[in-house]
């Protein structure tokens, strides 16, 4: 392709050159991955149970810091590493992000934990848990809004 491989990594005919069918995209390289819901005004939460919503909530609400009594369960994590050698590639997209789902006799909103990881400046909100089980991966609708790569020597 004669570019430099950051810059190839987020074409999309590259993968159709490469020809591994592991590796389909840019979604399937190995490599250390921070995915979620950043933290803006128009972003918001849904849970349901048996397809009745049960609570909306944007991000900000998560933030309680300044209450007495928190909430929700939430658990944060930060990043404070500055970027080491290597290929960096940023995405963001519009859309339905994620959808999850876990099995269970009762469902009760204190036991849900919601995960923050913050870096940069920035929060994402990464994959919820129930009662420290993993929740199910079901779906995601998104629409790839800006692309980036770079490379740090």
């Amino acid at each position: 392709m004669k570019v430099p491989l950051f810059k190839a990594l987020v074409d999309p005919f590259f993968y159709y050159y490469l020809k591994i069918p592991y590796i389909p995209s840019v979604e399937h390289l190995p490599g250390i991955k921070w995915t979620g819901l950043l933290n803006t005004p128009r972003n918001q939460i849904e849970i349901l149970l048996d397809g009745k919503k049960l609570k909306k909530l944007h991000f900000n609400d998560l933030n309680q810091e300044q209450l007495l009594f928190p909430l929700y369960n939430i658990h944060k994590t930060e990043i404070t590493e500055q970027y080491i050698p290597g290929i960096y590639i940023e995405q963001k997209a519009i859309g339905f992000i994620a959808s999850y789902e876990i099995k269970m006799e009762e469902f009760t909103i204190e036991e849900l934990q919601f995960n923050l990881l913050q870096f940069n400046n920035k929060q994402l909100l990464q994959k919820p848990s129930y009662q420290n089980r993993t929740v199910l991966f079901r779906k995601k609708e998104t629409l790839l809004v800006y692309q980036n790569s770079f490379e740090i020597m």
